[in-house]
C-alpha cells in the first residue's frame, strides 16, 4: 500500500468524526504555512526577512563595542531593540558568526530545534494521559507546530517566540510533575526576554505553587540585578522610556487600520468607546476576561481542567496586553493542542476548531488584495468585497477573533457538570 492511500485512511469514513475533523484542521493549518515564503518572496513589496533578528544582532554588536543598545537604530523602519537589558546577553554568541546572515542562520536553527522540542513535549504530554498516539496524530501535531503561518513568520523574522513558547509549555509540564523550581525559572526566564509573561505569576499563585512563584521572582530579580551590574542601572530608565514609546497605547486613540498587526482587546474597545482615554482600555480588558478566568479557575479536578485554565490565562495575557501581535498566538499552541486531543466533550467544540484555524491564518486585507491583484482579479471586484471586510477587521483581527472563540470554548467547557456524559465524566484523571 502506498504512503498516500495509507495516510488517507485516517480521514476515511471508518475513522470517528471527531478524529477526522481534528486531523483535517491541523493538516490544513500546517500546510497553510507554505503561503508565507510564497507571499513574501513572490508577491509582497518587502520580504521582511530577518527584520526582528537584525535588532537582536545590532544590539549585541553594540554591547561588544561598548555602545548603548536599548532602542538602538537598526536602519530598518520601526525595528528597534525594546527588550529587558539582560536579554541581550542571549544574543552575544551570535556576534561570533562574523555577519548577521550567518547569525540569522544560527538563530533559525535554534528556532527550529525549539519548535521540534515544543512538538515533542506536546505529544509526550498527550500520550501521558491517553496512551500512545497514532502516527498520523503525531505527524499533524508536529506539522502544526512547524508549519503554520505564525511559526513560519517567526522563522522568517528571526524572532524568539518559539523559544518563549517552549519555555511556557515546559513551565506547565514541570509544575504538573512537581518540579516547581524548573517551572518558576522557565516563566521567569521568559519574562526576562518578553516582559508580559510575568503576569503568569498570578497563575502560579492560583496553583498555590509557592516554590515556583519564588523561583520565578528570584529569576526575574536576578536578571534585573545582573543587567544592572553589566550595563549600569541607569539603563533601566532608558529601557522604560523606550518601552513606553512602543506600548502602542496611543495608536488606539483613533480608528486603527484593518492591516494593523495588533492582537488585543484595545482594538474593539477603540471602536466601541472612541472618545475614551485609551489607557482605560486596559481596565476594560481585565474586566472582560476576569469572569472567564474565574470560571475556569474553579475547575482543577483533572489535567484537562488545569490545561484549560492555563490556556485561558495565556489568552488573557495576550488580549489584555496592548503590545501583543499576531505572532504571539504560538504561545497557546501547547495547551490548545493538548485540549484538542485530551478533551472528549462535544459541546462547543466547533468554536475550538474554528478558533484554531483563525489563529493559524492571521491574514490581513492588504495581503488578500495583493494576492488577488497578482492573480489578475478585477480591481472593481476587490474594492466591492473589501469594504465590509476592512470594516470588520478594523474592529477585530482574525487572530483576535480566533482567541476569543477559544476563550468562549473554555468558558463553555467550564460550565459542564461532573456528571455531564458529553464532557467531564470522560476527562482524564490527574497523574
Amino acid at each position: 500500500m502506498s504512503v498516500i492511500p495509507s495516510f488517507a485512511l485516517h480521514f476515511s469514513d471508518d475513522t470517528p468524526v471527531t478524529d477526522r475533523v481534528r486531523r483535517l484542521v491541523l493538516l490544513v493549518c500546517a500546510i497553510g504555512g507554505l503561503v508565507v515564503p510564497a507571499y513574501f518572496l513572490g508577491i509582497a513589496d518587502v520580504s521582511h526577512l530577518a527584520w526582528d533578528f537584525r535588532a537582536y544582532y545590532t544590539a549585541a554588536e553594540a554591547v561588544i563595542h561598548g555602545h548603548s543598545f536599548v532602542g538602538i537604530n537598526t536602519g530598518i523602519p520601526g525595528v528597534t531593540y525594546v527588550y529587558p537589558p539582560i536579554s541581550v546577553v542571549f544574543f552575544l554568541p551570535h556576534t561570533a558568526m562574523g555577519s548577521w546572515q550567518l547569525a540569522f542562520a544560527f538563530q533559525t536553527a535554534i528556532n527550529v530545534c525549539a519548535t521540534i522540542a515544543l512538538a515533542a513535549l506536546t505529544i509526550r504530554t498527550i500520550e501521558t494521559y491517553r496512551g500512545r498516539l497514532p502516527l498520523i496524530d503525531r505527524t499533524v501535531i508536529t506539522g502544526f507546530c512547524l508549519g503554520t503561518v505564525p511559526v513560519m513568520a517567526v522563522f522568517g523574522l528571526g524572532q524568539v517566540d518559539m523559544v518563549i513558547a517552549l519555555a511556557l509549555a515546559a513551565a506547565f509540564v514541570a509544575l504538573e510533575h512537581g518540579r516547581e523550581g524548573i517551572a518558576g525559572a522557565a516563566l521567569g526566564g521568559a519574562a526576562l526576554v518578553k516582559l508580559f509573561p510575568a503576569v503568569l505569576g498570578l497563575w502560579l499563585l492560583w496553583r498555590r505553587a509557592w516554590r515556583a512563584l519564588a523561583a520565578a521572582v528570584l529569576t526575574g530579580i536576578s536578571g534585573v540585578i545582573v543587567g544592572g551590574v553589566l550595563f549600569g542601572f541607569e539603563i533601566y530608565s532608558e529601557y522604560l522610556h523606550v518601552l513606553a514609546g512602543r506600548s502602542r497605547i496611543a495608536a488606539f486613540s483613533e480608528t486603527v487600520s484593518p492591516n494593523f498587526f495588533s492582537m488585543t482587546l484595545f482594538r474593539p474597545f477603540s471602536q466601541l468607546f472612541p472618545h475614551t482615554d485609551p489607557h482605560l482600555y486596559a481596565l476594560f480588558a481585565v474586566l472582560a476576561v476576569t469572569p472567564i478566568l474565574a470560571l475556569t479557575a474553579t475547575r482543577d479536578h483533572t489535567v484537562t481542567d488545569r490545561v484549560t485554565t492555563y490556556l485561558t490565562a495565556l489568552i488573557a495575557m495576550l488580549v489584555v496586553s496592548p503590545a501583543s501581535n499576531t505572532l504571539y498566538v504560538v504561545y497557546v499552541y501547547f495547551p490548545l493542542l493538548c485540549l484538542l486531543h485530551l478533551d472528549t466533550g462535544q459541546r462547543g467544540r466547533t468554536a475550538l476548531l474554528v478558533g484554531t484555524i483563525a489563529i493559524a491564518f492571521p491574514v490581513q486585507p492588504a495581503q488578500i488584495h495583493a494576492v488577488l491583484t497578482t492573480a489578475g482579479v478585477s480591481p472593481s471586484l476587490t474594492t466591492q468585497g473589501f469594504g465590509i471586510l476592512s470594516e470588520a477587521l478594523t474592529v477585530v483581527s482574525i487572530p483576535l477573533a480566533g482567541l476569543l472563540a477559544i476563550l468562549g470554548w473554555c468558558a463553555v467547557r467550564s460550565t459542564r457538570t461532573r456528571t455531564d456524559p458529553d464532557g467531564e465524566s470522560q476527562a482524564l484523571p490527574a497523574d
